[in-house]
């Protein structure tokens, strides 16, 4: 086989994600060239966990629940590595006047150094503007409450770091102080988890 040089190949405009990339292994060494497919890379940068494009019913008890259904609520993150995190739950419910709390369920031996993160939460109708905001810092993983009361349908929009100790699995959950009437977590909420180095770094890339 004729031997060409990278740059001399033809440029794929529209990858997939089950194409396979050449990777060399250990340059500085012993270099040894192996593959991965994209979706693999992509995958240890992110994980994601979405509600699917149906509606996902919540419980309407009063003690922590998943956020999203038992086939993509568990998302395994690694050890001594931390990660930013984001998300937004669109909840629709009605009824009880309650509350609407944030809480990460840490299992398969997971510690963490330190969790960090801001939530915004406001009780409106969907396709309607409300004037009422409210905004908190959390840093536990335990269940805390991030909105009024309220018996109208609240979206909550938050962000942050959570540093693992010990690898293992986090579960987002939430928590209503009463029992809502038809509680749903609505198509195109979400929870991402984007690495972004060591549980003890203090500074990420070229940074003096």
């Amino acid at each position: 086989m004729t031997e060409v040089k990278i740059t001399e190949l033809s440029e794929t405009i529209t990858p997939v994600i089950t194409d396979i990339l050449p990777i060399v292994v250990d340059p500085a060494g012993t270099p040894v060239t192996k593959k991965i497919s994209i979706k693999t890379l992509l995958n240890t940068r992110k994980l994601f966990s979405i509600v699917p494009a149906a509606t996902f019913v919540l419980g309407t008890g009063t003690s922590v629940q998943s956020a999203f259904p038992t086939t993509g609520d568990v998302i395994t993150l690694e050890a001594s590595t931390s990660y930013w995190f984001e998300g937004l739950y669109l909840i629709d419910k009605s009824g009880t006047t309650c509350t609407t709390g944030l809480a990460f369920a840490l299992g398969g031996g997971a510690s963490i150094t330190s969790i960090m993160y801001t939530a915004l939460a406001q009780n409106v109708a969907k396709n309607t503007t409300g004037a009422t905001v409210g905004m908190t810092w959390v840093d536990q993983v335990a269940a805390t409450v991030v909105n009024a009361t309220a018996t109208t349908a609240v979206q909550i929009k938050f962000s942050g770091i959570i540093r693992m100790n010990a690898a293992g699995t986090v579960t987002p959950q939430i928590i209503f102080s009463a029992a809502p009437t038809s509680p749903i977590m609505l198509a195109n909420s979400y929870i991402k988890f984007d690495k972004c180095g060591t549980n003890t770094e203090n500074t990420l890339g070229s940074v003096a």
